[in-house]
């Protein structure tokens, strides 16, 4: 299936294949990818999100667009220009120790803009889950990673199984 630059059907405009496969896409879940054994996330300052600590993926469920690659395993690389909504969550194992919990999500290794989400906690040993969700528009190239950050004051795990790190993202109109 190929998929072109696509600004939306215009009065006139010939129907292609490729057209019509651009078209398709609006809407539709482009990225899909979980992590499924923990990953050590560093005590960061006040808990806020590292770039230097993104979540690697290593299950890829759905990739439509060849954005991920096994090479640079944090990240995913938008392929067309486009509004991009990006649904994210991540899990920390239990720790009685700390206050907050943090979700950042990066594009082409900055802090978006209202891209930081901030849970205060109260100590437990319970798993904590930060979720955040954010559409942005991206150009081919730019690429989207997902850092966690957390104040237990040493290195503390993400989850695993159910409430293992995902992320999902959708392709949502065209620029």
């Amino acid at each position: 299936m190929t998929f072109i630059e696509f600004p939306g059907w215009q009065p006139g405009m010939e129907m292609t294949e490729e057209r019509m496969n651009s078209a398709a896409l609006i809407g539709r879940t482009v990225f899909k990818a979980t992590r499924d054994t923990s990953q050590s996330i560093p005590d960061t300052a006040s808990a806020n999100p590292d770039v230097a600590n993104s979540l690697s993926w290593e299950t890829v469920e759905i990739d439509d667009l060849g954005g991920w690659a096994s090479g640079a395993p944090t990240r995913y690389t938008s392929q067309l220009d486009g509004w991009y909504k990006i649904d994210a969550k991540v899990s920390f194992n239990g720790s009685a120790a700390g206050t907050a919990r943090t979700l950042g999500i990066f594009e082409s290794g900055t802090l978006a803009p209202g891209g930081h989400y901030r849970s205060a906690k109260t100590p437990t040993a319970l798993v904590d889950t930060v979720t955040g969700f954010l559409s942005l528009l991206l150009a081919a190239g730019d690429y989207i990673q997902l850092a966690p950050g957390q104040s237990t004051g040493s290195a503390l795990l993400t989850a695993t199984g159910g409430t293992r790190p995902i992320i999902e993202i959708t392709f949502a109109r065209p620029a």
